[in-house]
């Protein structure tokens, strides 16, 4: 793929390179030029469509504004490729119209390039006008682009038409609405950077930004390497010869040349030239910054791809140039492939807005926690404590990065089991979790961030017996979490940091059955249904100074239905094991994904959450051994894994008092 796109920039430059050597090694004329017949005592004039024009001060290109230009000339012989004329030019500025007259000393090539020197018949400097013959139809244009003016400076770009003065009367000047050279209108919004040796007087890069473009005129503004600012107005005919105009300090550069290709990988190849329009061979190479979006699809890190979006619609602005971010958006525009992608990566909110579902992970097992309890509760009344560790992962899904995570608490609850066939508890859980985002160079994502989760749960749990192999339980626990955040920004060498709540409910109910299998052993096969649901704030970051996110609220949900078997095996009159298994389907899918907008500005971007499977296994061993009459031990391990590289597991030890 880079070997492609090294041949297509090599075309792209060896053509525009054609032009540029056309304009400076052809003669200015040759002995019987094939143009005499055409240009000798000819009259030319601008078609109604093309008398668009734009003007501005000679301090500033940044705001131009339309006029109407019709320019007549009328030329007088044309000898071996040298002819001579005038020009009237007539230009409609809201209700003022003024004319000006011109004296004309011009050159076409045997190839069709052409070059004009327009002279005030009231003295002052030299105008230049460029082109070449193009066909329109079954008739010759000229194809002119020129800017003219002191104080006010007037570019035009026009299909100049042969006419005969005698049977058409040309049309008088006006501003029309104008659709030409439609095809480079994707230029309006794009950063481009800038190699010129001769304007800069450096090979360093300088950066512009084309603020508009409207009917084959584009204008902007830039910087050049040194810091200073400069303003920038031109022309791109449909053909795709450009005249770029730049104003730095009030002073006016000219540069003609050519473009070719797209929104993704545009080249100007440009020359200046000097009062006499002969180019001098300095040669000016600009190139669009490719759309980051485009960099980080590539790259497989799709998950930037709004943030992507986002900030190069900045860097398209004069706030990426002069504004807030124009830090980090002329930092990336700086960077290509992975680096780019990489550093794009690093800007989403931290883990990739995955910390609502980071939640609802460490959370979903303080529902097994209940589960346990009620699998091995005898029918006394109770109060116990569970301390309890673990950690998991949830790797990357489709570009989306993952995450890991550690951590550990407590749960501490009383139960009592009542007259007749019902049992009833509550409890009270603390927990601490570490969850750290994974980078994974493979494919681009270089984010570094943390998030820090302390929930404080409290619950409640109950069990009814239907018959004396059936039993329905429930549980509810509702939860508070308090996350801080940390990012870091390497490429800015910046680190945002944040800290907001979440609220956390659980739900379940489980109808479960219990068959005696042998001496000792116990099969108890469930259907259960557990809904668990996060809602986080929404939180604003400091410390990246305009990477800083404001971040929306997010929220998480789901239910899943599960078959379940566990088992319980009497090894002693003290000591039993237990086991369980189950398989369990997310009927609701909430892939998620958050919401964010830069301190820095540019408009909102979505991170979307990973597609993760909706299959969900889990599975446990428990060693349950009874001390005396009054005080019970047991240690569990248990485990949660799914299709889509989720692994989770806990280990706890329990401590049971009889009441």
């Amino acid at each position: 793929m880079r070997e492609d796109r090294e041949r297509r920039s090599a075309c792209a430059t060896g053509g525009l390179a054609a032009l540029i050597g056309a304009l400076l090694l052809s003669p200015a004329a040759q002995a019987q030029s094939i143009w005499d017949p055409l240009l000798s005592n000819s009259y030319w004039y601008v078609t109604v469509p093309q008398m668009l024009a734009y003007a501005a001060p000679s301090t500033s290109f940044a705001n131009p504004f339309p006029i109407g230009d019709q320019t007549l000339w009328a030329l007088g012989t044309s000898t071996d490729g040298v002819f001579t004329g005038t020009s009237t030019g007539t230009l409609a500025i809201g209700p003022i119209v003024s004319t000006s007259e011109l004296t004309i000393q011009g050159t076409v090539t045997p190839a069709g390039q052409i070059s004009m020197v327009f002279t005030s018949t009231d003295g002052g400097p030299g105008t230049i006008g460029l082109g070449r013959m193009v066909p329109i139809g079954d008739t010759i244009s000229m194809e002119m682009q020129m800017i003219i003016g002191t104080d006010l400076l007037v570019s035009h770009w026009a299909y100049m038409l042969p006419y005969d003065p005698d049977v058409f009367t040309p049309p008088e000047a006006q501003v029309v609405p104008s659709n030409l050279s439609p095809q480079w209108a994707w230029s309006q919004g794009t950063p481009w950077r800038i190699v010129s040796p001769e304007a800069f007087g450096t090979t360093q890069p300088g950066t512009f930004i084309i603020t508009g473009y409207k009917s084959g005129y584009f204008w902007g503004e830039g910087l050049r390497p040194d810091g200073t600012a400069f303003t920038l107005l031109g022309s791109i005919t449909p053909e795709g010869r450009v005249l770029f105009n730049t104003i730095t300090n009030g002073e006016l550069t000219s540069l003609y040349g050519g473009i070719e290709g797209d929104a993704l990988s545009a080249h100007m190849l440009l020359g200046t030239y000097d009062s006499s329009a002969i180019f001098t061979g300095d040669i000016t190479n600009a190139r669009v910054v490719r759309p980051y979006a485009q960099t980080v699809a590539a790259t497989g890190t799709t998950a930037a791809l709004g943030a992507a979006r986002t900030l190069y619609a900045v860097a398209g602005t004069t706030d990426g140039l002069f504004g807030a971010m124009a830090p980090v958006t002329l930092t990336l525009n700086d960077l290509a492939g992975p680096a780019l992608s990489g550093a794009i990566s690093q800007t989403l909110p931290v883990l990739a807005g995955a910390t609502t579902e980071a939640t609802a992970n460490v959370q979903r097992m303080l529902g097994q926690v209940v589960t346990d309890r009620l699998d091995t509760a005898p029918e006394t009344s109770q109060a116990w404590v569970r301390p309890l560790g673990g950690g998991g992962h949830q790797g990357a899904i489709g570009g989306v990065p993952g995450y890991s995570f550690d951590g550990g608490g407590a749960a501490f609850g009383v139960d009592r089991h009542f007259d007749g066939p019902f049992r009833a508890g509550a409890l009270f859980a603390f927990t601490s979790t570490s969850v750290s985002a994974d980078t994974d160079a493979a494919r681009a994502n270089l984010a570094t961030g943390t998030a820090n989760l302390h929930a404080y749960t409290l619950g409640a749990y109950g069990s009814y017996a239907l018959t004396e192999t059936l039993d329905l339980s429930a549980q509810a626990n509702a939860g508070l979490v308090d996350t801080d955040t940390t990012r870091s920004i390497g490429f800015m060498g910046t680190q945002a940091q944040a800290d907001y709540q979440s609220r956390v409910l659980q739900l379940g109910a489980r109808l479960r059955g219990t068959l005696p299998a042998g001496e000792g052993l116990t099969l108890m096969p469930a259907l259960r249904l557990d809904f668990l649901g996060v809602d986080t704030d929404n939180y604003r970051e400091t410390g990246a100074g305009p990477l800083s996110l404001a971040v929306d609220g997010a929220t998480y949900r789901e239910l899943f239905l599960s078959g379940e078997l566990a088992l319980r095996y009497a090894l002693t009159e003290t000591l039993a094991l237990t086991a369980r298994g189950s398989v369990g389907y997310d009927l609701i899918g909430d892939t998620g994904g958050v919401t964010a907008a830069f301190a820095g500005g540019g408009s909102p971007f979505v991170t979307p959450g990973a597609d993760l499977s909706p299959w969900l296994f889990t599975a446990g061993l428990g060693l349950q051994a009874r001390h005396s009459e009054t005080l019970t031990f047991e240690a569990r391990y248990d485990v949660e894994a799914s299709p889509s590289d989720y692994l989770n597991q806990t280990g706890s030890l329990a401590v049971k008092w009889r009441l």
